[in-house]
């Protein structure tokens, strides 16, 4: 699992899969939220904050620094635009919302199974929960944008392994998106006892 979306919610950027509450969506709402999703300022930063720290931990990921981020970076803007460009118009086609809700229920292992169950998961044009046929289908299409991107052919097998890290992080942002608020309450509580605990002393 990644760290730093974690490590992110001490500066109060918005997680990378994150979205916003429930309720069906008309064209303007699922208009508004791709713009949101591809195009805001902070959910840039987090692409480049996420591709400093790999390259920062993977230094043999590429092979010809200095020009290695701003590759790597671009690539992962391209990823992403390609994706939810293609959640959006297949979201539309197939009338889903694919956009994370949490789950209001108490107790911890309730909430971790509600977001396990429901990461691979969208609401259909009814309303009831429905494979996320849209997601599915942008991950895909990032995924051969991405291996594209890297000079690579474009096979079945590159095409996997990468919708394969990919599906994972269904999971990982859906877990994210469950515990935002109680990762933020005790990062708060945690700074408030480091500044009483260095007040103390003076």
């Amino acid at each position: 699992m990644r760290l730093l979306p974690i490590l992110v919610l001490l500066s109060g950027l918005p997680l990378a899969g994150q979205d916003t509450d429930g309720g069906s969506l008309d064209w303007n709402q699922r208009w508004d939220n791709y713009l949101q999703r591809t195009y805001n300022w902070k959910r840039t930063g987090m692409v480049a904050l996420e591709t400093a720290f790999e390259q920062t931990f993977q230094p043999n990921k590429c092979g010809r620094p200095p020009y290695c981020f701003p590759h790597e970076f671009g690539g992962a803007l391209f990823r992403r635009t390609a994706r939810t460009t293609i959640e959006l118009g297949a979201g539309a086609l197939l009338h889903e919302d694919i956009r994370r809700q949490p789950s209001g229920l108490k107790g911890f292992v309730p909430r971790v199974k509600y977001a396990l169950i429901h990461a691979p998961l969208a609401k259909g044009p009814d309303g009831e929960w429905r494979p996320a046929y849209s997601r599915f289908a942008g991950t895909i299409g990032g995924a051969a944008v991405s291996i594209a991107w890297r000079g690579h052919p474009v096979s079945a097998d590159r095409m996997l392994e990468d919708f394969g890290w990919s599906f994972t992080s269904y999971f990982e942002d859906s877990l994210l998106n469950e515990f935002e608020p109680d990762i933020r309450k005790a990062v708060r509580r945690f700074g408030r006892g480091v500044r009483s605990h260095v007040f103390s002393f003076k």
